[in-house]
């Protein structure tokens, strides 16, 4: 799970977490074999056998934007977040995957991770984006929703197979921008 020699690859610093000492967002632009393998590790260890492997991490650092939450110090990955350009409206992105390490969850972390991807995906014009979570999943609908904004647009049923069930999710960027513009 350590980045060694990320320094010397193309990424594009995004923003230093407030509060949280060495916590920096990158937007990965390249790789190699050592940092699929941190972002691989970090991806099983949380969602296990449905994580995404380096074939799929390597089309969507190339094709779609891949953000890793870094503890800077010890080089570490502590969070991750994928996203791909939804394919029927070019103006929205879709987080494909979002996670944080266990030791972060619950500090605010997480907030402030996304909050900095989505200030990123402003930067580069989407306005909009969406995603599904689990509807027994509490604290991660309460980061959406609550804190972010995001609104309930669909229910999934069995979108994962039986009594897998999904709210779909969407937040306008304008909303946002009112929301934290004066923050």
């Amino acid at each position: 799970m350590y980045l060694e020699k990320i320094s010397s690859l193309p990424k594009k610093f995004i923003k230093k977490l407030e509060d949280v000492d060495n916590l920096n967002i990158y937007l990965v632009q390249d790789y190699n074999v050592k940092l699929l393998n941190s972002i691989v590790d970090f991806s099983v260890n949380i969602f296990g056998e449905a994580s995404l492997d380096q074939w799929g991490i390597v089309p969507q650092i190339r094709r779609g934007n891949v953000f890793l939450l870094k503890e800077d110090i010890k080089n570490k990955v502590m969070g991750i977040g994928i996203l791909m350009r939804d394919w029927d409206d070019a103006d929205k992105a879709y987080l494909f995957d979002f996670a944080i390490s266990e030791e972060y969850q619950g500090l605010g972390v997480g907030f402030q991770f996304l909050k900095g991807i989505i200030e990123n995906l402003i930067d580069q014009n989407f306005l909009r984006m969406n995603l599904t979570v689990d509807v027994d999943n509490e604290g991660a609908i309460h980061l959406y929703k609550d804190k972010l904004g995001f609104k309930n647009i669909a229910r999934e049923e069995d979108e994962f197979g039986k009594d897998e069930h999904r709210y779909v999710m969407e937040l306008d960027f304008e909303d946002f921008k009112k929301k934290f513009q004066a923050k």
